[in-house]
């Protein structure tokens, strides 16, 4: 019987997979800083994300961050006291990361980016996630949804039951 995962886990997992794809766009070094950054600007909405650490990378050039941080792992630190927080406002925190990262790379980048991610990430941890409130295939669909020729179709949200759908344009 597997063992299950605890947020420490989970979070240690989805950083580690998103700096690894986002630094098949960019240096490691890069990834780790912009991950970092991020994760700070969120601190204001998920106080917890105080117990994660990226270090080592303050004053490394790009070009030896593997001198100071071998891999990933080994320039984060995350605290158990993040094991005790609620999973669906872990999961909260997960969708605003891939999110912003997502829409940090651009339309295109962005597109496979979530892609590249899902394959990264593995079919387990998805799975981890998406009881947590992070669907990736949806987020996939949901990018396939807005790249349609929009010469064709408009695309209409309804807030009203948190769904979109096209409509022909005329």
């Amino acid at each position: 019987m597997k063992k299950k995962k605890v947020n420490s886990d989970v979070i240690e997992h989805v950083l580690t997979s998103l700096v690894n794809v986002t630094s098949t766009k960019t240096s490691k070094a890069h990834a780790l800083l912009t991950v970092r950054a991020l994760l700070k600007k969120l601190e204001n909405n998920y106080s917890f994300l105080k117990y994660i650490n990226i270090t080592g990378i303050d004053s490394v050039l790009e070009q030896s961050i593997d001198d100071n941080c071998e891999d990933v792992l080994s320039c984060m630190t995350i605290s158990k006291n993040i094991d005790a927080i609620d999973p669906q406002e872990i999961g909260g925190s997960i969708q605003n990361i891939v999110d912003t990262l997502k829409n940090y790379l651009g339309k295109k980048a962005g597109y496979y980016f979530i892609r590249e991610f899902r394959d990264v990430l593995g079919d387990e941890y998805h799975s981890i996630i998406k009881n947590m409130g992070v669907d990736l295939r949806l987020i996939d669909l949901q990018n396939e949804l807005y790249n349609l020729d929009s010469t064709q179709y408009k695309l209409k949200d309804d807030d009203t039951v948190n769904i979109a759908y096209l409509e022909k344009k005329e």
